[in-house]
């Protein structure tokens, strides 16, 4: 897994190469004045914004093309993983989804919807869920991502509303998956103070004191009656905030604004940041912070341990989580926390996700709507916690199994269209993330594609009833008359229908229910789950 250091050595290493060639180095200057909406002086946080875009997003006139893309081929060969972590960053708006102290986050991409694990063990403290991280993250291997320091950190519930609001417009307005560059993210996140009064920063130094309320108050009153509000609106709006921010009623801000639309002409950008700002402070006043364990979560601990353990996962990574979800893993050794790969239930979704990205943005829109099922897969291991683990024994019981019995509303169209994505999605992991998926798995899939299609058909017209533990193999088939086999070689007569009879073969496995006197069939799968099954 690459670290900060390897990535930060590589950016570096190509600012040389861009400073060594006049014309470039020219134009890397000149591109300051292009990118920076506002003057920045030398922050290192927004020359490593400037950086990241020039190398990574802007298509040079001096070199045809995107820098990083052309002058890192030269060595790319030597590492893919780094080529990849600065060819295949994501700029975006993420929110903080989920925390694993000292280990890592999720987030989820406001933009494109994926979800994506992180790695980074001093953020996870100090960052909270519904945060927002706006800037680039580079893909480490194994499905995880580090945030670059030059990402920005800010904390204000009535952002995340109103961004997902934005972007939910945005999508209904276009077909395909909805992507913003790092240009975009500069204007509209460092171009102006767009949240006044929110905690902002870097997630990796996340300080600072909050306002008085008392302040915060005097400066609302006062930018509301330079808006143009009379004194007795404004204080009627100051007293609504106040008594919904007590209430815990975020809304109430968006309802304001509502009226003021209709009732006023201010400027509603600007109401919207005083408003927001004003609700953030009287709701801190008003909330008492706890931070006891409550018995809701030692339960849910325990409830996942036990779930894991029926599962037969590996016991001594079920205890570790049980100590971090309870509060007391305290031993950790911090000299190897950067080694540690966390956990990350979810982590095949994330996958899938990314391959989608590629997909749309190697084959189109089209091809990855197509294949868009694919993300049952991420529903089918919601719990393996690391990409690596996913083996071919997850890959036969998704595909032959479950697919069948639990991806509810599947369509033969949908299904076929799934199977020929999963056969990309293998090929990719191999050639992308040197995951041998398609070498263990693909020949057994190219077998079980074209039966899938046919047990759907057949269970289509099997009967809704409960099928009894065990299965049998179909051994002969004699009319309307299914010969079964259990494992012990115990056999079994089940009538089936004309039309179960069509789409029913020698080698099927199979579920049966019924009575002990009048068995039918329940279920029906391919030949490779012989073993699985029975």
């Amino acid at each position: 897994m690459l670290t900060w250091q390897t990535i930060e050595r590589a950016i570096d290493r190509l600012v040389d190469e861009v400073r060594a060639n006049p014309a470039l180095a020219a134009e890397f200057e000149e591109s300051r004045r292009e990118f920076f909406a506002l003057p920045e002086g030398d922050a290192p946080e927004a020359q490593r914004r400037h950086r990241e875009w020039f190398l990574l997003e802007r298509p040079s006139l001096v070199l045809a093309g995107v820098p990083a893309a052309i002058l890192e081929a030269r060595w790319a060969e030597d590492n893919g993983e780094l080529s990849s972590a600065l060819l295949q960053s994501l700029p975006g708006v993420f929110a903080v989804t989920t925390l694993v102290p000292g280990e890592g986050l999720w987030v989820h991409d406001l933009a494109t919807q994926g979800e994506h694990p992180v790695v980074e063990s001093d953020a996870s403290t100090e960052l909270q869920p519904e945060d927002v991280l706006v800037g680039r993250m580079y893909p480490v291997g194994g499905g995880l991502f580090r945030l670059s320091p030059a990402m920005a950190w800010f904390r204000s519930p009535m952002l995340v509303r109103a961004l997902r609001a934005d972007f939910e417009r945005q999508r209904s307005a276009r077909r395909g998956v909805l992507r913003i560059a790092q240009l975009e993210l500069e204007r509209l996140f460092h171009g102006v103070e767009i949240v006044p009064g929110a905690v902002a920063g870097s997630p990796r130094a996340a300080t600072g004191s909050e306002p008085d309320v008392r302040e915060v108050r005097q400066r609302s009153h006062g930018g509301l009656v330079a808006l143009g509000l009379d004194q007795e609106s404004v204080a009627r709006l100051l007293r609504l905030v106040r008594n919904e921010a007590r209430k815990g009623h975020p809304q109430a801000v968006t309802e304001l604004l509502n009226r003021l639309a209709f009732d006023t002409d201010v400027d509603l950008v600007a109401a919207q940041c005083i408003l927001v700002d004003l609700w953030q402070a009287e709701r801190r006043s008003a909330r008492v912070e706890t931070r006891e364990a409550s018995v809701g979560d030692a339960e849910a601990a325990l409830a996942s341990f036990d779930r894991g353990r029926a599962q037969g996962q590996d016991l001594e990574k079920l205890f570790r989580k049980l100590e971090r979800d309870l509060g007391v893993d305290d031993d950790e050794d911090e000299e190897d926390a950067e080694d540690v790969v966390p956990d990350f239930p979810g982590v095949i979704g994330a996958m899938v996700e990314e391959f989608l990205w590629d997909v749309e943005r190697e084959r189109g829109d089209e091809t990855a709507q197509r294949w868009s099922g694919l993300r049952r897969l991420g529903e089918y291991g919601r719990d393996i916690g690391l990409f690596e683990e996913l083996a071919p024994a997850h890959l036969l019981d998704f595909a032959g199994r479950w697919l069948l019995d639990e991806a509810a509303g599947i369509g033969t169209d949908e299904l076929c269209y799934l199977l020929e994505g999963l056969t990309a999605f293998l090929r990719w992991c191999e050639e992308s993330h040197a995951l041998p998926l398609w070498t263990a798995f693909g020949p057994q899939l190219e077998q079980l594609a074209p039966e899938l299609p046919r047990l759907l058909a057949l269970r289509q017209e099997l009967p809704a009833v409960a099928s009894r533990p065990g299965a049998y193999r179909v051994v002969r088939l004699d009319g309307t008359t299914a010969v079964l086999a259990e494992r012990a070689g115990e056999e079994l007569q089940v009538a089936v229908t004309p039309a179960q009879r069509r789409n029913l073969r020698e080698g099927d496995v199979v579920r049966v229910g019924g009575s002990a006197s009048a068995p039918v069939l329940a279920a029906a799968y391919p030949k490779e789950l012989v073993e699985l099954l029975t």
